[in-house]
């Protein structure tokens, strides 16, 4: 049985990448992996935990505590009233089901994360299966990418959007919904990939963010690479070659700089204030006002929140587009005041920070940081690094629950079981 359970776990992350293709919509789209993973759970009852194991889950129990506070959230929120109206927006069955659905979809992550330590301790086979999915997502990325830059009809897999996400014409989200979703997916696999010494498909993988064109992701990649291959750098035959190339460099740099890309998707992007709406800074003014919504929901609900998947209800009362914007159109109130639609944060510490209250926050921080201070003591570059830019990318993506998230999250620990059994192996 447990070989049974091992091979599913391996298929598991196999199809992780596979969050809006290869699924069936139900009330929300039924994943291959979230079947495999329901599967892996109920073989897993009949699991023996070692003791190493049951210690290291009782070393995080702040994240025990958040699944509580998350649980109360959701059950204080039912009943109670507001001093105002909730936002009237559609749902996927009613309010309050959608809120259970989100506290289950909650549980099943953390689930997941606990599952992957335990099997992620017993050696590194199942990694390879989540590089052999990661492969197969980006290769159809690139084809989703090259086949609409050059207007190609292309093959979309069963579930995917029929007009999935673009920039600039290119599909850019690959698997999945979003193209930060699987920004960071491909970088956190690459991180696989050079810990496995899987070195060519780790460059192909971060080369393949670029597909994506999630900003963030390829910022968090930079540094992820820069603070990975310092020590290679600072070689002088390695520095005699960046020097050479550097001018290259800032040549093409230039060209770029004074490019129109530039000019819309990263200067006036960036560097346009708020109050001066336009179509190249709409996405970091509508990024400040759902951050700032959220900001004050949670101040004015500090200990429970507003209860999971319920920062939409709260949209209209704490929307103050019109005090920041000075040139407002016809069409950017519409935009901004988002009638039948569910509003999201876009930055998971302040989604948590607002549905679950200041106290959810710093438990889930403090997951966090246990999680990381793990990694360090594994003296592991490449896998604590990974974490640190999920950490990064984690201010700007739409969720906390995607599986690869919590499954990623888990190798510090499954490694830390193995480091500890092989020392005492050696005694």
């Amino acid at each position: 049985m447990k070989i049974q359970t091992s091979v599913f776990f391996n298929y598991f992350l196999l199809f992780l990448p596979f969050t809006q293709a290869l699924t069936v919509h139900l009330f929300f789209p039924l994943k291959v992996s979230e079947i495999l993973l329901f599967i892996i759970i109920f073989f897993s009852l009949q699991l023996k935990l070692k003791k190493d194991y049951i210690n290291t889950i009782r070393k995080i129990d702040v994240l025990i505590f958040f699944l509580l506070l998350a649980t109360i959230s959701f059950i204080i929120n039912i009943p109670w009233v507001y001093n105002y109206p909730i936002k009237n927006i559609p749902y996927r069955i009613a309010r309050v089901p959608d809120s259970l659905l989100r506290l289950i979809y909650i549980y099943l992550n953390v689930g997941a994360f606990f599952l992957a330590i335990f099997f992620l301790s017993r050696g590194n086979r199942a990694l390879n299966f989540w590089i052999k999915g990661a492969v197969i997502a980006a290769f159809y990325g690139w084809y989703l990418a090259i086949s609409s830059a050059f207007n190609i009809p292309y093959l979309s897999l069963p579930g995917m959007d029929e007009s999935p996400q673009k920039i600039v014409g290119i599909v850019r989200c690959g698997t999945f919904k979003e193209g930060n979703y699987f920004g960071l997916y491909l970088l956190l696999s690459a991180t696989i990939a050079f810990y496995l010494n899987k070195i060519k498909i780790a460059w192909f993988l971060m080369v393949s963010i670029l597909v994506s064109f999630s900003t963030i992701s390829i910022f968090s990649a930079i540094l992820l690479l820069g603070v990975y291959f310092k020590s290679y750098f600072l070689k002088k035959k390695v520095l005699r070659i960046i020097l050479i190339i550097i001018p290259l460099l800032m040549i093409l740099l230039v060209y770029f700089i004074k490019g129109d890309f530039y000019k819309k998707y990263v200067h006036d992007k960036l560097f346009t204030p708020l109050n001066s709406l336009t179509t190249s800074n709409l996405s970091k003014v509508d990024r400040y006002l759902t951050g700032n919504i959220a900001y004050e929901a949670g101040i004015d609900n500090p200990f429970f929140g507003v209860g999971p998947y319920n920062y939409g209800l709260h949209y209209d009362e704490y929307n103050t587009i019109l005090n920041i914007v000075d040139n407002h159109s016809k069409w950017s109130i519409n935009f901004f005041n988002r009638d039948n639609i569910r509003a999201i944060p876009n930055n998971v510490y302040l989604e948590i920070w607002a549905e679950y209250g200041i106290i959810g926050f710093v438990l889930f921080l403090s997951f966090l940081i246990i999680t990381l201070r793990t990694a360090l003591k594994l003296k592991n570059i490449i896998i604590t690094g990974g974490l640190l830019a999920m950490y990064i990318s984690l201010n700007a993506f739409p969720s906390f629950i995607m599986l690869f998230l919590w499954v990623y999250l888990a190798i510090p620990y499954g490694l830390a079981i193995r480091q500890n059994r092989d020392k005492e192996k050696l005694l």
